[in-house]
C-alpha cells in the first residue's frame, strides 16, 4: 500500500510542478481526483484503518501541500495577482481538503471554480457586507 501511495504522491507532485496559470482550476481538480479514483478511495480507507499508513500519508501530504503552494504562487505571479485573499499556503491546504469532492461526480463541475477563487480571488474581489 505504501508503494501505491507513493506512486499516487509522485503523480500529484509532478503534476503540480508542471501546472501553469492557464486552466489552473480544472487541472488541479483533475489531479486531485487521482490517477485511479477507486484506488485512491481504497488508499484513504486503508489510512483510516492503519495508523502506520496514516502517518506515512501525512508525510506525503506535507510535500504535496508544499508543491501545490509553490504552483499557486507561480500562477499568481504569472497572472500578476497583487493582493490575494489567501496566502498560497492557506489556499493550498483548502484546495487539498477538496480532494474528496474532486472524486465525487455530482460536484465535479464546481470544484475547478472553487479552486480558481482560492487561487486567484483577491481582497479587491470580495463582496463587502456590513458586519
Amino acid at each position: 500500500m505504501r508503494l501505491l501511495m507513493d506512486e499516487e504522491h509522485q503523480y500529484r507532485v509532478l503534476a503540480f510542478d508542471a501546472i501553469t496559470a492557464d486552466n489552473l482550476g480544472a487541472e488541479i481538480a483533475r489531479v486531485l481526483a487521482g490517477s485511479d479514483p477507486p484506488l485512491l478511495r481504497a488508499m484513504w480507507e486503508a489510512c483510516g484503518l492503519d495508523e502506520r499508513l496514516r502517518d506515512f500519508g501525512r508525510g506525503l501530504r506535507i510535500e504535496t501541500h508544499e508543491r501545490l503552494a509553490a504552483a499557486l504562487a507561480r500562477a499568481r505571479t504569472a497572472r500578476n495577482i497583487q493582493r490575494p485573499a489567501l496566502d498560497a499556503s492557506t489556499a493550498a491546504w483548502a484546495t487539498l481538503m477538496m480532494g474528496a469532492a474532486a472524486t465525487d461526480p455530482s460536484g465535479i463541475d464546481d470544484v475547478p471554480k472553487v479552486i480558481e477563487v482560492l487561487a486567484f480571488g483577491g481582497r479587491d474581489d470580495m463582496e463587502r457586507v456590513p458586519a
